[in-house]
């Protein structure tokens, strides 16, 4: 990833742009902020946040006449927050807690001519900044004319406090001077820039006429001479916008005096526009909190009550769905550039590697973004790249990955013509997941299918190679999607009729000059099986993550679910906001905790039993103890049992599932016995349900272990324990090292425990 391509993948996320409130706010005082320190109780921080950002707020907190309140979110649901009396509960309630640095001194000779609060916060903000100014009015004392508000509202101490502050950065006060227009051509003379405050000064007295100031720059007719401050007659008098008068010339002045353009990426001052997106649904109108005695503003419990109304406005509406986002603690543009600065690692730890492969690819966050944040597509593509350049171990992948190889050897694949046919108008293609899960209904559907459509039905077994597209494998993907390519072109070009959503995707995306649609589309065209079934109640539809394009599919589904009498109930994050059940760009192999806590967030949206039609949904669901069952099992009765009933195989019957699939078909369609056992599948394990499940959890195969224990038994390479009488015996098939303690018996082999690790022995190296 490229640094300009960093830097617009960033701008589309608005998690940091600013809230209404502040952006609205010509200070952009941190209301949000603010309004949580109050929540708690904290006024003193809640005074830290506006010594930041306000200038004088003992002056400017008491009056401020709070241009954000139109713009708080929470008034769409009820009364805006009050902003202004919370505000003088802080500056009544606190001193000053934080000062902000001073620059070192530089350069530039500037007076401010005029001491209201513009001028007061335009020599304020320059003295901060090292460029000590030089105030100047003719009254005897600072304020303008707020001097004339009672001091009941501005107590006078608050105007002494000015006063020292202004004099702590280094200001020259210079009060009671007599200014007319000759006394300001000297002053103009003398200075390298003058700002006129208006709210103090008479801009007659001008030696010429400034007409009105630029209003983004305040520039008057004459170089280094700016103005604001003014009171409008048509309009109320704003100190807030006096202030942001003051802070805009002082930006304006000290881009003058380094001689840089005066009007560059200023659009972000002052009020302004924001980007930032907060859903109020759900949040409960609550009325504003009005003081018990009015005159005395608000308590300190009112106050707190008050502030708590806040919804602390934010985007995040990705992370609040997302358990990916959130077991990281990122969002995405936090996200993206912790991938980045990965990438970027040259020598070091790639800390970040575990959270890019952990990502779903499910695309749930794009479709919530509203700006269609990529966040899929960025792991998909930087784990793309970091395999091409050798820097993402292949371990968290492996298992998928070979399960894939499983799927696509001679022991499972199968691609051919209808019995009894030459020639296939159409190719039923199950999936890999769907023959491991439910291969009688692999079977009863292919049966259906030949029955109920002319021109013949082909049959394909196999993997559509999604899991090497998940884990960045390029080369393997390639290859798997050439080779079905041709085995299609073998066939005649049939139309591709799938199980499998994410198998559709594939083919859509990566096959787009085949012919495929969805078995759902195809059977809610034609009449349906006598046998089709339907539970007691209700039942909660869970739609795949891989179906959130394909409209058509999920209509069908529906359409079938209604055809056969089964009440679906929806849940809000269905169709294109559909959850990802934690099988998805793999994440339950990269990080299966967060696996296990993306397949609970899908069971929990709904307290009801679920329907899916989805191969891997269903059975996660049903591993975690939702009861789910799949549309093919109502469809397709095949059995007495329950359809939400039925186990989850996990991985070892899924293999042996998809092998049998074959066999079964071969031997009762085509007649065909030439089928090929591997020569350890004559090993018969005895195994309890409990390691059973330990080691699926584990995730080793069966498979493995009739590996280990039929090379162990075949070459004597094991070791004897004489007191239990177990053996034990390790075998690395690839690069993971699986043992098995066992012991023979008559009735097979019974299996005591089994674990694998990576580690690469001694032996290994001769």
């Amino acid at each position: 990833m490229e640094q300009p391509q960093l830097r617009a993948l960033e701008a589309l996320c608005i998690q940091e742009e600013q809230p209404f409130c502040t952006a609205a706010c010509p200070l952009h005082v941190d209301v949000r902020a603010f309004m949580t320190s109050l929540a708690k109780g904290d006024a003193r921080e809640a005074r830290r946040i506006l010594d930041r950002t306000m200038p004088f707020p003992a002056i400017l907190g008491r009056i401020c006449d709070q241009p954000c309140r139109p713009f708080c979110k929470r008034g769409e649901i009820g009364d805006p927050l009050a902003i202004g009396r919370l505000e003088q509960f802080c500056v009544r309630t606190t001193q000053t807690v934080v000062k902000l640095p001073k620059l070192p001194a530089k350069e530039g000779k500037i007076a401010v001519i005029g001491a209201g609060l513009s001028g007061m916060t335009a020599a304020l903000d320059l003295s901060r900044k090292g460029r000590p100014a030089t105030l100047i009015t003719s009254s005897g004392s600072l304020g303008g004319s707020l001097r004339d508000m009672d001091e009941a509202i501005i107590p006078k101490e608050a105007f002494t406090e000015a006063e020292a502050i202004l004099q702590g950065y280094g200001v020259t006060l210079q009060t009671g001077t007599a200014l007319d227009g000759q006394a300001v051509e000297a002053l103009m003379a003398e200075y390298d820039a003058v700002y006129f405050d208006w709210d103090d000064f008479e801009s007659a007295l001008l030696p010429f006429s400034p007409g009105k100031p630029d209003p983004l720059t305040l520039a008057l007719g004459r170089d280094g001479c700016f103005g604001g401050g003014g009171i409008e007659a048509d309009k109320p008098f704003s100190p807030i916008h006096q202030a942001e008068n003051g802070r805009r010339a002082a930006l304006s002045i000290e881009r003058f005096i380094q001689k840089v353009s005066l009007t560059a990426q200023r659009d972000k001052e002052g009020a302004c526009s924001t980007r930032m997106y907060t859903v109020i649904k759900g949040i409960a109108p609550a009325a504003e909190i009005v003081p018990a005695a009015s005159d005395a503003g608000y308590t300190p419990e009112e106050a707190q009550r008050e502030a708590a109304r806040c919804i602390r406005c934010e985007c995040l509406e990705c992370v609040k769905q997302c358990v990916y986002l959130q077991e990281y603690k990122e969002y995405p543009k936090t996200l993206i550039r912790k991938i980045y600065n990965n990438q970027a690692i040259v020598q070091g730890t790639r800390n970040a590697n575990k959270m890019i492969n952990a990502c779903s690819l499910c695309g749930q966050c794009t479709v919530i973004c509203p700006h269609d944040f990529p966040v899929a597509e960025v792991c998909r593509s930087t784990r793309m790249e970091m395999v091409d350049t050798g820097h993402m171990p292949p371990s968290p992948h492996d298992f998928a990955l070979e399960d894939m190889r499983f799927s696509l050897s001679e022991y499972c694949s199968l691609n051919r013509h209808q019995p009894g046919t030459e020639n296939s108008a159409y190719l039923f293609y199950p999936g890999c997941q769907l023959s491991g899960s439910a291969p009688d209904s692999v079977k009863k559907s292919y049966g259906f299918l030949t029955a109920n459509l002319q021109g013949g039905v082909g049959l394909m077994l196999g993997c559509c190679g999604i899991p090497a597209h998940w884990a960045g494998r390029t080369k393997l993907f390639s290859e798997t999607m050439a080779n079905f390519k041709a085995e299609i072109a073998r066939l005649g070009n049939p139309t591709v009729i799938t199980a499998c959503s994410s198998c559709l995707s594939v083919f859509k995306e990566f096959a787009p000059e085949l012919k495929s649609t969805s078995l759902w589309e195809v059977l809610d065209t034609l009449i349906l099986p006598e046998e089709a079934s339907k539970p007691a109640g209700p039942l909660t539809l869970h739609d795949p993550c891989t179906a959130r394009d394909q409209r058509a599919m999920r209509d069908s589904v529906r359409s079938l679910c209604a055809k056969i009498g089964i009440e679906v109930v929806e849940h809000e994050y269905n169709g294109e906001l559909a959850d990802c059940c934690g099988y998805g760009g793999l994440m339950q192999f990269a990080n299966r905790s967060l696996g296990e806590k993306a397949v609970r967030r899908k069971a929990e949206r709904s307290d009801l039993d679920g329907l899916a039609y989805c191969a891997m949904c269903r059975d996660n669901l049903a591993a975690h103890g939702r009861p789910v069952a799949h549309l093919l099992d109502y469809l397709f009765t095949t059995t007495d049992q329950d359809p939400l009933t039925r186990s989850n195989p996990g991985f070892s019957r899924r293999h042996e599932n998809r092998a049998r699939l074959k066999n079964e078909l071969l031997a009762d369609l085509w007649q065909d016995s030439a089928v090929v056992h591997p020569p350890h599948t004559t090993i018969k394990l005895l195994v309890n349900q409990e390691l059973e499940d330990l080691i699926n959890s584990r995730l080793i195969l069966m498979e493995d272990l009739q590996k280990v224990i039929h090379h162990a038994e075949s070459t004597g390479e094991y070791l004897f324990n004489p007191a239990s009488k177990r053996r034990l015996a390790k075998l690395k098939p690839v690069r993971v090292t699986y043992w098995v303690e066992y012991e023979p018996t008559d009735k097979g082999y019974l299996v005591h425990r089994s674990y694998s690790h990576r580690m690469i022995l001694p032996e290994d190296q001769k």
